[in-house]
């Protein structure tokens, strides 16, 4: 049975009805391809072109320079390829450059692409608010900008996004004096990528709600990706803020960012200049593959300050230029506030100057901070790699490698923070090489209740831990080597009781030192001490090395208040 189906697939998709030709595929429209330049004021003709070719292609010949003192308007369903074009908005024009077609006429536009271009905005071309911007875009679903470079002198971003759904921007060059592109909300499902260039202040911005001058449209920025961004920015490379109370940037993606930043290469949370742009939620935020730099002097890698963040992934950070005047990753609310999860993970660092890798301020607090995967190949004398002046909550540090010199640790709560305190922490899977030490805490009010130590190696460190608190440390499988201290070096305020087994600790190292007014408990049977330094209790146990105690040197258990020789039965 002959089907129409059928029938047209046979006459290659062609039918002839009552002398009509009928085609399954019609052919597309011809471009319309824009006039040339005429020389002034090239605004009335182009946007005549973009009427004439609505819902088409557009395309504006190789090496034409047009000049433009008004908007050119864009419609939905619109493909302009501007490619070898340049477009250039007059000084005193006051306006934006290229916008689409809801900016002024309200509703919404969809689905329009601008391919190519060189798109400039003059010195004073000026204006107030939301015309400060070059490349404006506004209440659209559906936007592709590709291959365009944009170039200003002055005034504010050169590619400005809001209420947009679908986005792409990619492959953009900039040599511009503001923002490269800015966020606004409410947008979801936006992709930025292989940005180049430079930018006079960030070069990617998310603020779901700008400053009062540009603040036309607001709301949640949601499924953002950015990725590929190599820029020199006088500001940060990449900036996520959650805008004010009722706004928020959530899932958002941050990967491959190189270039160099003015301050920080990437900015989390809040710009405390303007209300609405503090207090806005950010969550769910992955930054990965990060080995940009600041310029000397000024900012660090990552820089967290919000009161309102969630979870943050930090993963792939490679550091190899010169040292930086702030803290790697810091996290910095200007208010006491909590952070809910902080990772940090797959660090690369050549060497780590006297600022710590990860700094926890005093206002900041962290529910849960992890630490995984860090090769620091050399420190400066002192240098801490975690340094808690705030809180954390639950601390896991695991997989680190890191050749230290002079008193560098691992985990530091630094005396002027009187109220710092880690309350769970665990460390494994830890290598360290050189002077120094796994962990400290010498002001008598830090709080570090619970320290586990498991899998962990040092070579020539002093003390594993360097304690003036109330510790229950947990070992498990430690080593010592090339060190005459040991275990723990605890202070007049400090009270450590030791469990665990697996210690192996170098020979004639003191295994604890003890502080007037200080104590140690040992239930660990393999810590290596004068069990004259250790307090007496019942069950506690050790091997002791003082050779004139009259129990004799070896494993040793404390019954009734007396250390007895677990294989001799001789007493102390």
């Amino acid at each position: 049975m002959i089907t129409r189906r059928t029938l047209l697939a046979a006459a290659g998709g062609m039918v002839v009805a009552g002398g009509t030709v009928l085609a399954a595929d019609a052919p597309r429209p011809a471009p319309t391809v824009l006039p040339p330049p005429s020389g002034g004021d090239d605004t009335a003709m182009l946007n005549a072109a973009l009427v004439a070719g609505v819902g088409g292609l557009i395309r504006g010949p190789r090496g034409a320079h047009y000049q433009v003192g008004a908007p050119l308007v864009v419609h939905s369903g619109t493909t302009l390829i501007m490619s070898g074009c340049t477009v250039t908005l007059a000084t005193g024009s006051a306006c934006n450059l290229l916008i689409n077609r809801a900016v002024t006429a309200g509703g919404r536009d969809r689905d329009i692409t601008v391919i190519g271009g060189t798109w400039v905005r003059a010195e004073g071309v000026g204006g107030t608010g939301p015309n400060l911007h070059t490349l404006r875009w506004r209440h659209m679903d559906g936007l592709t900008l590709k291959d365009l470079a944009v170039e200003t002198a002055s005034d504010k971003y050169a590619i400005s996004l809001g209420d947009v759904t679908n986005t792409t921007v990619t492959r953009i060059r900039f040599a511009v004096y503001s923002d490269g592109v800015h966020i606004q909300g409410p947008a979801a499902r936006t992709r930025i990528s292989e940005i180049r260039g430079s930018t006079g202040d960030d070069t990617v911005a998310i603020t779901p709600r700008d400053w009062q001058a540009y603040d036309d449209v607001s709301g949640p920025v949601i499924d953002t990706v950015i990725e590929d961004i190599s820029v020199a920015s006088l500001a940060a490379l990449v900036k996520v803020l959650g805008g004010s109370p009722e706004t928020a940037a959530l899932r958002t993606t941050v990967r491959g960012v190189t270039g160099i930043a003015g301050n920080n290469v990437v900015w989390i949370g809040d710009d405390t200049a303007e209300w609405r742009t503090t207090g806005g939620r950010v969550d769910d935020l992955v930054v990965e593959r990060v080995a940009a730099a600041t310029l000397p002097g000024r900012g660090g890698m990552v820089h967290i300050n919000g009161s309102s963040v969630g979870r943050v992934q930090l993963r792939g950070l490679k550091v190899d230029g010169p040292e930086v005047a702030l803290p790697l990753v810091r996290v910095t609310p200007l208010a006491p506030a909590a952070l809910d999860a902080l990772t940090v993970e797959d660090v690369d660092i050549a060497q780590l100057g006297a600022l710590p890798l990860l700094s926890v301020e005093p206002k900041a607090m962290i529910r849960r901070l992890r630490l995984d995967g860090v090769t620091v190949g050399g420190t400066s004398a002192g240098t801490t790699v975690l340094r808690v002046a705030g809180v954390v909550d639950d601390l896991s540090v695991r997989a680190v490698s890191m050749t230290a010199t002079g008193d560098s640790r691992l985990l530091e709560l630094p005396e002027w923070a009187a109220k710092a305190a880690v309350r769970r922490a665990n460390l494994s899977d830890v290598r360290i090489n050189g002077s120094g030490g796994l962990v400290a805490a010498l002001a008598a009010t830090h709080h570090l209740p619970r320290l586990a130590v498991g899998d962990v190696q040092t070579v020539g460190a002093a003390w594993l831990a360097d304690l003036n608190t109330e510790t229950e440390l947990l070992l498990s499988n430690v080593r010592i080597e090339g060190s005459t201290g040991g275990v723990a070096n605890v202070h007049s305020s400090g009270a450590v009781v030791v469990r665990g087994d697996g210690l192996r600790s170098a020979p004639g190292s003191r295994g604890v030192a003890v502080a007037f007014g200080g104590s140690v408990v040992s239930y660990a049977p393999d810590l290596a001490v004068d069990i004259s330094k250790l307090v007496r209790v019942d069950g506690s146990r050790a091997t002791n090395t003082n050779a004139r105690l009259p129990c004799g040197t070896g494993p040793v258990v404390c019954a009734g208040l007396v250390w007895q020789h677990v294989r001799t039965g001789a007493t102390y």
